[in-house]
């Protein structure tokens, strides 16, 4: 028992950290039916450079946090004005289909390329957390302290997010541009400039995503691979467009993985997200909390 419910926190943790990168393909597909390949590697520019920043220059925990998270939004923002947008102001002004696929994935070879440059091909050393080294104990179970900080993280930017696009305003003319751009000007609503919102936003939850991140992980420059692909395993399964999906689908995948690990081969741990995929499309096809589009013609 003991073992299943350690198993079960660890899930959850690990969750954690793949629900903030599914929130970060979210909160951009959100505002610009745009699909993020490069997210993953944005999140991972945010792990190396915590890592320069603190194992490196050995700033302070909040210094680098700061910094990480600037430089990261930056990125991110760059991506969106210098690639994207040439394709959401084309037609209809969604950037759909091949081409704004092609973009963002080599915005990713881009990445991985100058961080190849920057840090090398071999694994970095880890860094301290903010949160220090001991666990907690809970009840039977040991729970790492930056594990437990993920998760509180991945819930406060939920309920952040829940709030903003329901009370705000920049959070509704976010949802009106995902539905029809050119409708949304006509109501006096800059869509280029809510694209970049949305895209600054992503990139400071990718920032400290990363941040949070670079403390788990011996930082690498091929880490966004591995996360961007569960990120979106995640995004998946809770339903595209959701944010409260995005935290569901990434902890049940978090413990799907830890209850493979457990009863069976964690050598195939990728199967648990794959299978959990099928099992929750085969069922619901636009995902646990995903809407299904409706087309009249």
């Amino acid at each position: 028992m003991a073992a299943f419910l350690s198993s079960l926190v660890a899930g959850l943790a690990v969750g954690s950290v793949y629900g903030m990168i599914a929130i970060c393909y979210t909160v951009v597909f959100s505002a610009t039916r745009v699909f993020n390949v490069a997210q993953g590697d944005i999140v991972a520019a945010g792990v190396l450079l915590a890592w320069l920043l603190l194992d490196q220059a050995h700033l302070p925990q909040v210094a680098a946090l700061l910094l990480t998270v600037a430089a990261v939004a930056a990125v991110s923002v760059v991506e969106e004005r210098l690639l994207v947008r040439r394709f959401l102001t084309r037609g209809s002004g969604h950037a759909t289909g091949m081409s704004v696929f092609i973009c963002t994935l080599a915005f990713t070879i881009i990445l991985e390329n100058i961080n190849s440059n920057i840090y090398g091909t071999r694994p970095l050393s880890n860094i301290p957390s903010i949160a220090g080294q001991q666990a907690i104990r809970i009840g039977s179970v040991n729970v790492s302290r930056q594990f437990l900080l993920a998760f509180g993280a991945l819930i406060i930017v939920t309920l952040g997010l829940e709030l903003f696009y329901k009370r705000s305003w920049l959070g509704t003319a976010m949802r009106a541009c995902a539905e029809d751009r050119a409708v949304a000007a006509l109501r006096g609503i800059d869509p280029a400039r809510v694209s970049q919102y949305a895209f600054l936003i992503a990139g400071i939850i990718a920032g400290l995503t990363g941040f949070i991140l670079a403390p788990i992980v011996n930082a690498d420059v091929t880490v966004g691979l591995m996360y961007g692909l569960k990120g979106f395993i995640a995004l998946a399964v809770g339903g595209f467009g959701s944010i409260r999906g995005s935290l569901v689908g990434a902890c049940g995948l978090g413990i799907a993985e830890q209850m493979l690990d457990l009863y069976g081969n964690s050598n195939y741990e990728i199967l648990a997200g794959l299978g959990l995929l099928l099992l929750v499309l085969s069922i619901r096809p636009a995902g646990l909390f995903g809407v299904r589009a409706e087309r009249v013609v």
